[in-house]
């Protein structure tokens, strides 16, 4: 069922309840009312006659009573009929005695009287000289009531109709909004994920269209990134499996210190490939949609110094100073272990021998800052290209992963990696916000 006809079967119900409410309350009403109007007519008829007939001489009563009764509009054909009696029960005058039955032995009051035709409703007056009889067919009473209920219930259901018809043109116009991004949906092929655009969108749309042009755009970043990442560990994973099939060809062919190399270079391509596994890994890790959660507070001093420790460089050209007062919650150690083994590693590999390199790492309530320097200065066009993964500047060596990971670390916990050169030296910056806290 569409949302226009739901809509409008939902009005329309509210509206026909409350007409069958109010109409049941009124026809209920208005029947009271027409019974007690109608009985006090014949009342009413009847008093004015018994005033009248002790005006009229006696002798002349039989002859002045039918003009006398025309005059007062009883004698109708639809209206009300008369019969005056003797109190001994002769009927001395009647406005309709061919359907109004002759019955002069009812009792003072309100009666029915049945005769072949119709049903009467009477009311009968007794004077000291006559009895007064005034009759009202049932079926005029009826005829009038009817008339009376279509009158008033017609009007309101013609009204409802109407009503009703324009609310589902004025419900299809103003659901026009939805129908334009359903067709803009609809129209779209499977692989379109440019953003959604309406002339005249709702308000109420708006965070809609927002939101999916936000989802669209997530979904085009990752597929482009997958298909780049895909391309490119192909190509990575590729070069150092091909090295190594051919050492290991090399090492069945010679003998000895021929052999021993040809088993060294593919150790060496082995470990290569198995860098690039785990650094995938990390990647995989890091792109996730759960944040990483913290299991407990660390001490940024003694990680930093275990790492410097475990290097596999030479850590004598290290120049490092830490400031810390407190405890690190807004990142996981084992995610910032990872970034800052890369930038030390990268600072260490990538800058000339015996040339010093120095961290400075700095804690403050708001930010967690480390920044590393080292002697070399990197091509301004390549600045941006450093964090684009498996992109090296020297093609022979390492992975180009590392920064990249680093990027990704930061900009998981709302941080941010700046690279840049100044005079001679080149700057690595890690920042990421203290004052967010990942619990368990």
């Amino acid at each position: 069922m569409s949302l226009r006809l739901r809509l409008t079967i939902l009005v329309a119900a509210v509206f026909l309840g409350f007409w069958v409410v109010a109409s049941v309350w009124m026809i209920s009403g208005l029947n009271n009312k027409l019974e007690v109007n109608f009985d006090q007519r014949l009342r009413s008829t009847a008093m004015m006659l018994s005033n009248i007939l002790p005006h009229v001489p006696k002798d002349t009563l039989n002859k002045n009573l039918p003009g006398l009764i025309n005059a007062n509009s009883v004698n109708t054909e639809n209206g009300l009929s008369c019969q005056i009696s003797s109190l001994q029960g002769k009927i001395i005058a009647s406005s309709n005695s061919h359907s109004l039955p002759n019955k002069t032995n009812s009792n003072q009051g309100f009666n029915y009287l049945s005769s072949k035709q119709s049903q009467w409703r009477t009311f009968t007056l007794i004077t000291p000289q006559y009895k007064i009889t005034i009759a009202d067919k049932v079926s005029n009473r009826d005829e009038l009531y009817h008339n009376l209920l279509i009158s008033i219930l017609i009007p309101p259901a013609l009204a409802i109709f109407v009503a009703l018809v324009l609310l589902w043109f004025a419900i299809g116009r103003g659901l026009r909004p939805i129908n334009s991004l359903i067709h803009a949906l609809e129209k779209r092929g499977s692989h379109d994920l440019e953003p959604i655009r309406l002339k005249q969108p709702s308000k109420e749309l708006q965070p809609l269209i927002n939101s999916q042009n936000a989802l669209m755009e997530r979904l085009a970043e990752g597929i482009s990134r997958e298909k780049h990442f895909t391309s490119n560990a192909a190509h990575e994973l590729k070069t150092p499996l091909t090295g190594i099939l051919a050492q290991i060809q090399l090492a069945e062919l010679t003998h000895e210190t021929t052999q021993q190399k040809a088993l060294a270079q593919a150790k060496k391509s082995a470990q290569r490939l198995n860098t690039i596994l785990t650094n995938l890994l990390v990647l995989a890790q890091i792109d996730a949609d759960t944040p990483m959660q913290l299991t407990e507070p660390w001490s940024l001093e003694s990680l930093i110094t275990a790492v410097v420790t475990e290097s596999n460089y030479n850590t004598a050209r290290l120049d490092y100073n830490i400031t810390a007062g407190q405890d690190v919650f807004c990142i996981p150690s084992v995610m910032f272990t990872i970034a800052f083994r890369n930038l030390l590693d990268n600072a260490l590999k990538y800058s000339p021998a015996n040339t010093q390199v120095t961290l400075n790492a700095d804690l403050t309530a708001d930010v967690l800052t480390i920044t590393i320097c080292n002697h070399g200065h990197i091509n301004s066009d390549n600045l941006a290209n450093m964090t684009t993964r498996f992109w090296r500047q020297n093609t022979e060596s390492g992975t180009g992963l590392g920064l990249s990971i680093v990027a990704s670390i930061a900009k998981k916990y709302q941080g941010s990696l700046t690279l840049k050169n100044y005079d001679m030296l080149f700057v690595a910056e890690f920042k990421v916000p203290a004052n967010q806290y990942y619990q368990r």
